[in-house]
Parts: structure tokens; C-alpha cells; sequence
């Protein structure tokens, strides 16, 4: 299995990440592939429960989905049980696949390897601008969660002037989400 069959890219890849622990913890993260031709590529992990759950257990589950509403959620809080299809293995409603990692933590990083993975639904997606802002406001919006500094609230209140402009419903109810969750004019 390489990762490419998967749909992964070189650079970074935003996915859904799940560990288990106390509870399923759901977390979108950015996967780093050098080479998508191999079964390898690694994350960067913050001190939170998605480390300290790969640290216990040295799995990580990845959802491969298109919905800013689930992006938007899971950036502020863990998906319960209603929103999957399958706990074994976990599978979020309208994931386009899932795969599952041996994750193997060095520094600020887990290095990742590919174990197994399957397609649930191949299709076909023109890049929406909308997307692509909702995820962008999402890395900004959750860095300033944990850091307070205002110049990232100036980067999330672009990004979302763009989600709102470019995006559709999906895309606007995730800018609602995300301005909510930050306590930003609604």
C-alpha cells in the first residue's frame, strides 16, 4: 500500500485524525508526505490528547473527508458517537476513506507508517476556494485558541470573508461554527 492510492499529496495533507483514550478524541491534522509513492509520513503533535493517546497506544486513525462543518468541529471539540458510521474501525459519516497508522513519537513529530486503509468512495472535486479558507481560518483560529495573539484573529477574519464569499452552505455553517467557538461577531 503507498499512501498516493489514498489520495495523499506531497506537502500537507488535512485530514481527520482519531485516537482512543477516555474517550474518542477527533482532531484535524495536517499529515507532512515527502513521498507518496511510500507508506510513510509523519505529523506534528502538540501536547494534547491526540499525543498523549498515540503516546499510549501508538495508533492513529485518519478520516479522509470534504465537510468544513466536521473540520470546524472537530478543530474545537471531539466528535461523539453520533457523527460515525463504525467505531471498528472508526469511520466519520461522509469519510471518502480511512487508514490506519502506526505512529511512533520523535520530538514534536509521530512518524508515521501506513497499515491499512481502504477507499470508501472515489469522486470526482474541483477545488472550492471556500474549502480551502474554512480549513486556513481553522489553522489560525486554533493556534490562536492556544496562543492569544490577535494578529491570528486578523488572519481567521480573512480567511473567513473568503469562505463566506467563495463557499456554499457547508462552507458558511463552518464560518458560523468557527466565529461561535472563537467569539467572534456572529
Amino acid at each position: 500500500m503507498k499512501l498516493i492510492e489514498f489520495g495523499f499529496q506531497k506537502g500537507i495533507n488535512e485530514v481527520i485524525g482519531i485516537t482512543f483514550g477516555e474517550w474518542i478524541n477527533t482532531a484535524p491534522l495536517g499529515i507532512i508526505v515527502d513521498n507518496p509513492e511510500s507508506d510513510r509520513a509523519k505529523v506534528r503533535l502538540y501536547s494534547n490528547h491526540t499525543r498523549k493517546n498515540i503516546e499510549r497506544t501508538s495508533r492513529l486513525w485518519i478520516n479522509i473527508i470534504h465537510d468544513p462543518v466536521i473540520f470546524a468541529k472537530a478543530s474545537f471539540e471531539d466528535l461523539d458517537e453520533s457523527y460515525f458510521l463504525n467505531l471498528d474501525p472508526p469511520i466519520i459519516k461522509g469519510s471518502l476513506g480511512w487508514c490506519k497508522m502506526d505512529a511512533k513519537l520523535r520530538g514534536g513529530f509521530a512518524d508515521l507508517r501506513l497499515l491499512d486503509a481502504k477507499i470508501i468512495e472515489k469522486e470526482i472535486r474541483t477545488v472550492n476556494r471556500g474549502f480551502n479558507a474554512v480549513i486556513e481560518a481553522l489553522v489560525h483560529g486554533t493556534r490562536f485558541v492556544s496562543l492569544k495573539r490577535d494578529d491570528l484573529l486578523v488572519k481567521v477574519e480573512y480567511y473567513l470573508d473568503i469562505a463566506e464569499k467563495c463557499g456554499g452552505d457547508r462552507e458558511k455553517r463552518a464560518v458560523e461554527i468557527i466565529r461561535e467557538k472563537l467569539g467572534l461577531d456572529v
